[in-house]
């Protein structure tokens, strides 16, 4: 078999469709070819998408006006901590709002609003802001992986927490929506100051089981008010520290030893340092990490 016809340079890394390649000579023909594959209907690319950014940067050669990306699509783009079931690249999710259509294409999923979106350009792409996507999945995600988005959303909002939580809040109640219950009760248990999913799903494991509230995030100092670095979940009070240990903490080798660092000068100045990893969180060792936490503080006279 010979070997195609290079494409012209402006099309062989980027999407496009067959009008493009029409103004370049070549013939549709050339579109049958190994190398060009099509994700989309229409639209064509020399590799296919493997990531949410690249597959909407193919599927918006098919936007029309009034469409933009939503849902559990525009989550992902935003980088909100949506469970795994959601983070498949394929099907796009794609709004329109009366009088405008959603598509009706395969690997897109259209939805109709009744009420405009708020809309920012992200990398080129219109896509709703990341607090509508949340509010649009509120049917969708369970209540603690609402939370576990609403703490993220608290955390990197460029408000103060109590501005933030109005802003979600008023999201929320500001169209009717299918899950407004369930999102609702997420924002009354969500907290800023979270970093991870993990962390938020050990606080809500302890604190539904009646531990005191911890502070998160934050600074742990020595007796003379010198901090000594921010520990994940903080009982002041108790001189108690939890560090939730992700896989990053692991494979990351820097990572790891500052760890170990920061944890000896820790209990150096006094403090006791427990460390919880994801394996905490199921089975028989979820009630023993809870009882682990409640032994240390009742040890250091908070309970």
């Amino acid at each position: 078999m010979r070997t195609p016809r290079p494409l012209p340079p402006h099309l062989a890394d980027v999407p496009f469709d067959r009008s493009a390649l029409r103004l370049t000579g070549m013939t549709e023909g050339r579109l049958k070819r190994r190398d060009v594959s099509r994700p989309f209907r229409g639209v064509q690319v020399t590799s296919t998408p493997a990531t949410i950014h690249e597959a909407c940067r193919a599927y918006a050669v098919r936007l029309r006006p009034g469409q933009a990306f939503s849902h559990a699509t525009a989550a992902l783009l935003h980088g909100l901590p949506l469970p795994a079931r959601m983070e498949a690249v394929s099907p796009v999710h794609v709004c329109a709002v009366r009088p405008h259509m959603p598509p009706r294409a395969a690997g897109a999923v259209g939805h109709r609003l009744s009420i405009t979106p708020l809309v920012q350009t992200l990398e080129g792409l219109p896509v709703c802001v990341a607090s509508e996507a949340w509010c649009q999945l509120g049917d969708e995600l369970t209540l603690d992986e609402a939370i576990v988005v609403a703490d993220h959303l608290l955390e990197h909002a460029p408000l103060d927490e109590a501005a933030a939580r109005a802003v979600l809040g008023g999201r929320i109640r500001g169209t009717r929506r299918i899950g407004a219950a369930n999102l609702l009760a997420a924002l009354e248990e969500a907290r800023g100051g979270a970093r991870s999913p993990g962390e938020t799903r050990v606080r809500l494991l302890l604190t539904r089981a009646g531990v005191p509230a911890p502070e998160l995030n934050a600074p742990v100092t020595d007796s003379l008010g010198e901090v000594l670095g921010h520990a994940d979940l903080v009982w002041r009070s108790a001189g108690l520290v939890l560090e939730y240990e992700g896989d990053g903490h692991r494979i990351d080798r820097d990572q790891f030893r500052y760890d170990i660092e920061r944890y000896e000068r820790f209990r150096d100045a006094g403090w006791e340092v427990i460390r919880v990893t994801a394996d905490d969180l199921f089975g028989a060792r979820r009630a023993a990490l809870i009882e682990r936490v409640r032994r240390r503080l009742r040890a250091r006279g908070v309970l």
